[in-house]
C-alpha cells in the first residue's frame, strides 16, 4: 500500500483529497496563450472489458491538471463522441483505461485521421489493452501491447529520459510503492522513443495472469507465458504520421493518482499530446 495514503482508501475519498498537497507540489506551467481559447482534451474511458476501479480517479486528475495547466477537459464514454466533427474541436484525446474493443468503424476512421494530420493522443495503462484487431492502434502503442501483469506489488521505475517534460523531474530510480506492472506482447523500443523502464530485478514479473483462465482461455496451459522481457519499457513516445503518440503503463493503482511524481508524468504526457496537438486548436494556433 502506497506508505503516503491512509491505510484504507476509497475512489469517493481519494477524489475529495484530490486538491490537496498532491497538486501543490507540481510547479505551474504556462496556460495558454492571452487572447487564445485554451487547448481541449477529451479523456475517453470506456470499456468492454475488465474495468478498473481508478478511472473515476483518472478522470478527476486530469481535470484538475487542466485546470491547473490551461487546458480544458471533457470526458466521455460515448463512442459516438469519437467522431471527425467533434474531434475538431480538441487537440488531443486521452485512452484512459479503455480495455476490449472500444470504438465503431467511424469512430476507428475519425481517430486515425485526427492523429496522422497532427493530433496528439496518449494512453494511460490498459490503453494498451484495447483494439486488439486494428492495425492502425498497434501502430499508436508501437507495437507494446499488453501482454500479462502479475500481482499487485512494488516495483523500481528506471528513467531513461532526463530532458522529457514527462520524465525529467523523476530521480533516476523511483520506487514505486505498489501498482500493476505490465508486460508486452513487444518490445517498443525500436519504433519509439523509451520514457521509462522497469528494472525486472526489483519485482516478480512470475506467475502472472496468463496462467489464470479467462473466457477467451478458460483452461490455460499450465505454464502460460512469462512475463520477463529483459529489456522492459514502460513508458515512450512516437511519431505517428504528423501526429504523435505517448504512452504509460502506469496508472491501475488508485493510489498511484495520489503520488506527486506519477502526477506531474501524467501531466508531461498530456502536455505533449496537446502542444503537438496545436493544429487542432480550435481558432488556430
Amino acid at each position: 500500500m502506497c506508505e503516503t495514503c491512509p491505510p484504507t482508501l476509497t475512489r469517493r475519498g481519494v477524489i475529495a483529497g484530490l486538491g490537496g498537497a498532491g497538486l501543490a507540489a507540481l510547479p505551474m506551467l504556462p496556460a495558454a496563450a492571452a487572447g487564445r481559447r485554451p487547448h481541449r482534451v477529451l479523456v475517453f474511458s470506456r470499456t468492454t472489458g475488465f474495468r478498473h476501479a481508478s478511472i473515476e480517479v483518472g478522470v478527476e486528475t486530469i481535470k484538475q491538471l487542466g485546470a491547473e495547466h490551461g487546458f480544458a477537459v471533457v470526458h466521455t464514454e460515448d463512442r459516438r463522441e469519437i467522431r471527425a466533427a467533434n474531434l475538431r474541436r480538441f487537440t488531443a484525446v486521452v485512452f484512459l483505461n479503455t480495455t476490449g474493443n472500444v470504438l465503431d468503424d467511424r469512430g476507428r476512421r475519425a481517430l486515425r485521421d485526427f492523429v496522422v494530420s497532427g493530433g496528439g493522443w496518449a494512453g494511460v495503462h490498459s490503453a494498451a489493452d484495447t483494439e486488439y484487431d486494428w492495425a492502425f492502434y498497434t501502430r499508436l502503442l508501437a507495437r507494446g501491447r499488453f501482454l500479462c501483469h502479475p500481482v499487485q506489488q512494488p516495483g523500481v521505475i528506471v528513467r531513461e529520459d532526463a530532458d522529457h517534460i514527462s520524465t525529467r523531474h523523476l530521480p533516476e530510480r523511483w520506487q514505486i510503492p505498489l501498482e500493476e506492472f505490465y508486460s508486452f506482447t513487444d518490445n517498443p523500443r525500436p519504433r519509439a522513443r523509451v520514457l521509462l523502464r522497469i528494472d525486472e530485478s526489483s519485482y516478480q514479473q512470475d506467475p502472472n495472469t496468463s496462467q489464470l483462465p479467462s473466457e477467451e482461455q478458460p483452461f490455460p496451459p499450465p505454464e502460460g507465458v512469462s512475463g520477463v522481457m529483459g529489456d522492459h519499457p514502460m513508458s515512450w513516445q512516437r511519431r505517428v504520421g504528423d501526429g504523435v503518440s505517448w504512452y504509460t503503463a502506469l496508472g491501475h493503482e488508485i493510489e498511484m493518482y495520489l503520488l506527486p511524481e506519477y502526477r506531474r508524468h501524467l501531466l508531461g504526457g498530456l502536455l505533449t499530446a496537446t502542444r503537438h496537438g496545436r493544429r487542432h486548436l480550435p481558432g488556430g494556433g
